[in-house]
């Protein structure tokens, strides 16, 4: 099962997080964004899928993350991480 964090980095130097394991829920979440109201600077996802045994034998964490600037890159990215064309 996949979990969806979201960090948003106000301008006035508060964060706010959303995690779920919900993907509906996190896409709605994302789609309400208004940045400039909200002033939002940027924006950190991250979608885990859990551990697995890596290369060397150990049990890691697997996830894609990464900081965007705009709700399009943000959406867009999303759909790649969580396996959607």
């Amino acid at each position: 099962m996949k979990n969806y964090t979201l960090k948003l980095y106000k301008n006035n130097g508060k964060i706010e997080i959303v995690r779920t394991k919900k993907k509906m829920r996190f896409l709605r979440n994302i789609r309400t964004i208004n940045w400039q109201n909200r002033g939002i600077k940027k924006a950190y996802l991250k979608v885990s899928y859990g551990k697995k045994i890596c290369i060397s034998g150990c049990l890691c964490d697997f996830y894609n993350d990464g900081y965007y600037d705009n709700k399009e890159e943000l959406l867009q990215t999303f759909k790649y991480f969580d396996g959607e064309d």
